[in-house]
Protein backbone atom coordinates (compact mmCIF):
# COMPACT_ATOMS: atom_id res chain seq x y z
CA UNK A 1 0.00 0.00 0.00
CA UNK A 2 1.57 3.16 -0.76
CA UNK A 3 0.65 7.08 -0.22
CA UNK A 4 0.80 9.56 -3.15
CA UNK A 5 2.37 12.85 -2.40
CA UNK A 6 -0.17 15.47 -2.86
CA UNK A 7 -0.33 18.11 -5.14
CA UNK A 8 -0.87 21.79 -3.66
CA UNK A 9 -4.67 23.35 -5.16
CA UNK A 10 -5.61 26.66 -4.66
CA UNK A 11 -9.10 25.95 -4.46
CA UNK A 12 -9.13 22.08 -2.20
CA UNK A 13 -7.98 22.20 1.35
CA UNK A 14 -5.32 19.77 1.64
CA UNK A 15 -7.01 18.08 4.50
CA UNK A 16 -9.96 17.12 2.33
CA UNK A 17 -7.46 15.61 -0.67
CA UNK A 18 -5.41 13.53 2.17
CA UNK A 19 -8.71 12.23 3.62
CA UNK A 20 -10.11 11.53 0.30
CA UNK A 21 -6.95 9.73 -0.24
CA UNK A 22 -7.11 8.01 2.54
CA UNK A 23 -10.83 6.41 2.14
CA UNK A 24 -10.22 5.29 -1.23
CA UNK A 25 -7.61 3.44 0.04
CA UNK A 26 -10.09 1.74 2.61
CA UNK A 27 -12.56 1.46 0.23
CA UNK A 28 -10.16 -0.67 -2.75
CA UNK A 29 -9.22 -2.61 0.55
CA UNK A 30 -5.60 -1.38 0.50
CA UNK A 31 -5.97 -0.39 4.38
CA UNK A 32 -7.66 -3.12 6.18
CA UNK A 33 -9.75 -2.99 8.87
CA UNK A 34 -7.64 -2.82 11.94
CA UNK A 35 -4.45 -1.65 10.23
CA UNK A 36 -2.09 0.59 11.90
CA UNK A 37 -1.61 3.91 9.91
CA UNK A 38 1.86 5.03 9.66
CA UNK A 39 3.44 7.89 12.46
CA UNK A 40 2.18 11.07 11.69
CA UNK A 41 5.48 12.58 10.95
CA UNK A 42 6.36 9.90 8.60
CA UNK A 43 2.67 9.82 6.77
CA UNK A 44 2.98 13.55 6.21
CA UNK A 45 6.55 13.14 4.40
CA UNK A 46 4.97 10.70 2.09
CA UNK A 47 1.60 11.97 1.51
CA UNK A 48 3.98 15.59 1.05
CA UNK A 49 1.86 17.81 3.30
CA UNK A 50 2.00 19.49 6.54
CA UNK A 51 1.72 18.08 10.02
CA UNK A 52 -1.27 20.37 10.76
CA UNK A 53 -3.00 19.89 7.53
CA UNK A 54 -2.30 15.97 7.98
CA UNK A 55 -3.58 16.34 11.85
CA UNK A 56 -6.94 17.98 10.06
CA UNK A 57 -7.80 15.25 7.83
CA UNK A 58 -7.37 12.44 10.32
CA UNK A 59 -9.27 14.61 12.75
CA UNK A 60 -11.95 14.71 10.27
CA UNK A 61 -11.95 10.71 9.45
CA UNK A 62 -12.34 9.72 13.40
CA UNK A 63 -15.11 11.73 13.41
CA UNK A 64 -16.57 9.98 10.17
CA UNK A 65 -15.00 6.92 12.07
CA UNK A 66 -13.50 5.41 9.62
CA UNK A 67 -10.38 5.47 11.66
CA UNK A 68 -10.10 5.10 15.52
CA UNK A 69 -7.24 6.65 17.55
CA UNK A 70 -4.84 3.88 19.58
CA UNK A 71 -2.24 4.45 21.92
CA UNK A 72 -0.03 7.75 21.65
CA UNK A 73 -1.33 9.68 18.75
CA UNK A 74 -2.02 6.46 16.64
CA UNK A 75 -4.50 5.67 14.77
CA UNK A 76 -6.29 2.05 12.82
CA UNK A 77 -8.41 1.59 10.14
CA UNK A 78 -11.57 1.15 11.96
CA UNK A 79 -14.30 -1.63 10.54
CA UNK A 80 -16.99 0.34 8.92
CA UNK A 81 -18.88 -2.36 7.77
CA UNK A 82 -19.79 -3.60 11.56
CA UNK A 83 -22.64 -0.43 11.94
CA UNK A 84 -23.67 -1.21 8.37
CA UNK A 85 -23.73 -5.25 8.22
CA UNK A 86 -23.00 -6.98 11.85
CA UNK A 87 -25.25 -4.72 13.75
CA UNK A 88 -28.93 -5.23 11.80
CA UNK A 89 -27.96 -9.50 11.08
CA UNK A 90 -26.92 -9.55 15.05
CA UNK A 91 -30.51 -7.86 15.51
CA UNK A 92 -32.41 -9.84 13.37
CA UNK A 93 -30.48 -12.94 15.33
CA UNK A 94 -32.15 -11.56 18.17
CA UNK A 95 -35.33 -11.15 17.20
CA UNK A 96 -35.13 -14.68 15.34
CA UNK A 97 -32.71 -17.52 16.63
CA UNK A 98 -33.28 -19.42 13.30
CA UNK A 99 -31.35 -16.48 11.00
CA UNK A 100 -28.07 -17.20 12.10
CA UNK A 101 -28.71 -20.46 9.76
CA UNK A 102 -29.59 -17.90 7.38
CA UNK A 103 -26.28 -16.04 8.02
CA UNK A 104 -24.47 -18.99 7.44
CA UNK A 105 -25.84 -19.96 4.29
CA UNK A 106 -25.15 -16.03 2.88
CA UNK A 107 -21.43 -16.89 4.65
CA UNK A 108 -20.74 -19.85 2.48
CA UNK A 109 -21.96 -18.37 -1.03
CA UNK A 110 -20.14 -15.29 -0.11
CA UNK A 111 -16.72 -17.25 0.65
CA UNK A 112 -16.78 -19.39 -2.43
CA UNK A 113 -17.30 -16.30 -4.64
CA UNK A 114 -14.41 -14.37 -2.86
CA UNK A 115 -12.32 -16.98 -3.02
CA UNK A 116 -12.36 -18.10 -6.63
CA UNK A 117 -12.05 -13.71 -7.31
CA UNK A 118 -9.24 -13.50 -5.52
CA UNK A 119 -7.79 -16.46 -7.10
CA UNK A 120 -7.86 -14.96 -10.45
CA UNK A 121 -7.16 -10.77 -9.34
CA UNK A 122 -4.36 -11.81 -6.53
CA UNK A 123 -1.68 -9.27 -6.68
CA UNK A 124 2.19 -10.23 -5.59
CA UNK A 125 1.13 -7.69 -2.74
CA UNK A 126 -2.05 -9.36 -2.19
CA UNK A 127 -0.66 -12.75 -1.98
CA UNK A 128 2.00 -11.71 0.17
CA UNK A 129 -0.79 -10.63 2.73
CA UNK A 130 -2.24 -13.85 2.50
CA UNK A 131 0.55 -16.08 2.56
CA UNK A 132 1.67 -14.09 6.09
CA UNK A 133 -1.96 -14.42 7.34
CA UNK A 134 -1.91 -18.27 6.62
CA UNK A 135 1.53 -18.66 8.10
CA UNK A 136 0.68 -16.95 11.00
CA UNK A 137 -2.39 -19.31 11.24
CA UNK A 138 -0.59 -22.36 11.18
CA UNK A 139 2.38 -21.35 13.71
CA UNK A 140 -0.32 -20.33 16.48
CA UNK A 141 -2.41 -23.80 15.78
CA UNK A 142 0.75 -25.96 15.13
CA UNK A 143 1.54 -23.97 19.17
CA UNK A 144 -1.72 -25.22 20.59
CA UNK A 145 -2.15 -21.41 21.36
CA UNK A 146 -5.88 -21.09 21.07
CA UNK A 147 -6.68 -17.65 22.51
CA UNK A 148 -5.92 -16.18 19.21
CA UNK A 149 -7.12 -18.30 16.77
CA UNK A 150 -10.97 -17.42 15.96
CA UNK A 151 -9.06 -13.97 14.89
CA UNK A 152 -6.49 -15.54 12.71
CA UNK A 153 -8.83 -17.43 11.23
CA UNK A 154 -11.23 -14.29 10.36
CA UNK A 155 -7.60 -12.40 8.97
CA UNK A 156 -6.76 -15.40 6.61
CA UNK A 157 -10.43 -15.41 4.96
CA UNK A 158 -10.38 -11.55 5.18
CA UNK A 159 -6.87 -11.73 3.22
CA UNK A 160 -8.21 -13.45 0.77
CA UNK A 161 -11.49 -11.38 0.65
CA UNK A 162 -9.31 -8.18 0.11
CA UNK A 163 -7.69 -9.77 -2.83
CA UNK A 164 -10.70 -9.35 -4.75
CA UNK A 165 -10.67 -5.85 -4.89
CA UNK A 166 -14.38 -5.54 -5.11
CA UNK A 167 -15.35 -3.03 -2.38
CA UNK A 168 -18.72 -4.75 -1.72
CA UNK A 169 -17.27 -8.53 -0.98
CA UNK A 170 -14.56 -6.81 1.17
CA UNK A 171 -17.07 -4.97 3.47
CA UNK A 172 -19.92 -7.49 3.36
CA UNK A 173 -17.49 -10.15 4.23
CA UNK A 174 -15.50 -8.17 7.55
CA UNK A 175 -19.03 -7.66 8.80
CA UNK A 176 -19.92 -11.27 8.60
CA UNK A 177 -16.57 -12.31 9.99
CA UNK A 178 -16.98 -10.11 12.89
CA UNK A 179 -21.10 -11.68 13.77
CA UNK A 180 -19.66 -14.69 13.14
CA UNK A 181 -16.68 -14.43 15.09
CA UNK A 182 -18.51 -13.40 18.27
CA UNK A 183 -21.61 -15.72 17.79
CA UNK A 184 -19.35 -17.99 18.33
CA UNK A 185 -17.32 -17.16 21.27
CA UNK A 186 -20.58 -16.08 23.19
CA UNK A 187 -23.12 -18.75 22.15
CA UNK A 188 -21.60 -21.66 20.98
CA UNK A 189 -17.81 -22.54 22.24
CA UNK A 190 -17.23 -23.45 18.14
CA UNK A 191 -13.69 -22.64 18.60
CA UNK A 192 -12.91 -24.57 21.51
CA UNK A 193 -12.11 -27.66 18.95
CA UNK A 194 -10.15 -30.18 20.23
CA UNK A 195 -6.74 -31.35 18.50
CA UNK A 196 -7.79 -33.61 15.61
CA UNK A 197 -10.82 -30.88 14.55
CA UNK A 198 -8.04 -28.33 15.06
CA UNK A 199 -5.35 -29.91 12.94
CA UNK A 200 -8.25 -30.83 9.94
CA UNK A 201 -9.26 -27.04 9.90
CA UNK A 202 -5.46 -26.32 9.44
CA UNK A 203 -5.46 -29.00 6.56
CA UNK A 204 -8.15 -27.22 5.16
CA UNK A 205 -6.99 -23.50 4.88
CA UNK A 206 -3.86 -25.00 3.55
CA UNK A 207 -6.05 -26.61 1.10
CA UNK A 208 -7.13 -23.50 0.32
CA UNK A 209 -4.05 -21.11 0.34
CA UNK A 210 -2.16 -23.88 -2.06
CA UNK A 211 -5.29 -23.56 -4.64
CA UNK A 212 -4.78 -19.48 -4.20
CA UNK A 213 -1.44 -19.38 -4.83
CA UNK A 214 -1.26 -21.43 -7.94
CA UNK A 215 -3.85 -19.55 -9.53
CA UNK A 216 -6.59 -23.03 -9.35
CA UNK A 217 -9.42 -20.43 -9.13
CA UNK A 218 -11.92 -23.31 -9.50
CA UNK A 219 -10.51 -25.47 -6.93
CA UNK A 220 -9.86 -22.69 -4.60
CA UNK A 221 -13.70 -22.03 -4.50
CA UNK A 222 -14.01 -25.52 -4.07
CA UNK A 223 -11.61 -25.89 -1.31
CA UNK A 224 -13.56 -23.16 0.73
CA UNK A 225 -16.47 -24.31 -0.04
CA UNK A 226 -15.79 -27.88 1.44
CA UNK A 227 -13.87 -25.89 4.52
CA UNK A 228 -17.56 -24.51 5.43
CA UNK A 229 -19.51 -27.48 5.16
CA UNK A 230 -17.36 -28.81 7.71
CA UNK A 231 -17.78 -25.74 9.59
CA UNK A 232 -21.17 -25.79 9.32
CA UNK A 233 -21.35 -29.97 10.79
CA UNK A 234 -19.50 -28.20 14.04
CA UNK A 235 -21.88 -25.83 13.85
CA UNK A 236 -25.03 -28.55 13.66
CA UNK A 237 -23.23 -30.46 16.44
CA UNK A 238 -22.72 -27.78 18.65
CA UNK A 239 -26.55 -26.39 18.17
CA UNK A 240 -28.06 -29.86 18.15
CA UNK A 241 -26.54 -30.02 22.29
CA UNK A 242 -27.52 -26.80 23.08
CA UNK A 243 -31.20 -27.82 21.92
CA UNK A 244 -30.56 -24.52 19.45
CA UNK A 245 -32.12 -25.69 16.47
CA UNK A 246 -34.95 -28.89 14.92
CA UNK A 247 -33.70 -32.09 13.43
CA UNK A 248 -35.56 -30.40 10.71
CA UNK A 249 -33.54 -27.46 10.56
CA UNK A 250 -29.95 -29.26 10.71
CA UNK A 251 -31.10 -31.36 7.76
CA UNK A 252 -32.02 -28.17 5.99
CA UNK A 253 -28.76 -26.73 6.46
CA UNK A 254 -26.77 -30.21 5.25
CA UNK A 255 -29.01 -30.16 2.36
CA UNK A 256 -27.88 -26.72 1.23
CA UNK A 257 -24.21 -27.17 2.32
CA UNK A 258 -24.34 -29.89 -0.56
CA UNK A 259 -26.77 -27.93 -2.63
CA UNK A 260 -23.57 -25.52 -2.87
CA UNK A 261 -20.59 -28.34 -2.87
CA UNK A 262 -22.60 -29.94 -6.15
CA UNK A 263 -22.72 -26.47 -7.95
CA UNK A 264 -19.36 -26.01 -7.63
CA UNK A 265 -18.31 -29.79 -9.26
CA UNK A 266 -18.59 -32.35 -6.82
CA UNK A 267 -19.52 -34.01 -4.12
CA UNK A 268 -17.89 -32.97 -0.42
CA UNK A 269 -15.27 -35.42 1.05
Amino acid sequence: MTFEPVQSYTRVRLSDVVSDQIKALIAKGELSPGQRLPAERDLSVQLNVSRASLREALVRLEADRYIVSEGRGGFVVADITNEFVSNPLAELIMQRPSASVDVLELRMGMEGLATELATQRATRHDKDKIRDAFETLRAHTLKIERAQLAAYDARFHLAIAAATHNFAIIHVMNGLHGLVRESMHKSHGLFDYDRDVELHLLEQHEHIFDRVMSGDAGGARKAAEEHLIYVQTLYERHAATHGELTRDQLAGIARGARAVAMRSGGEPH
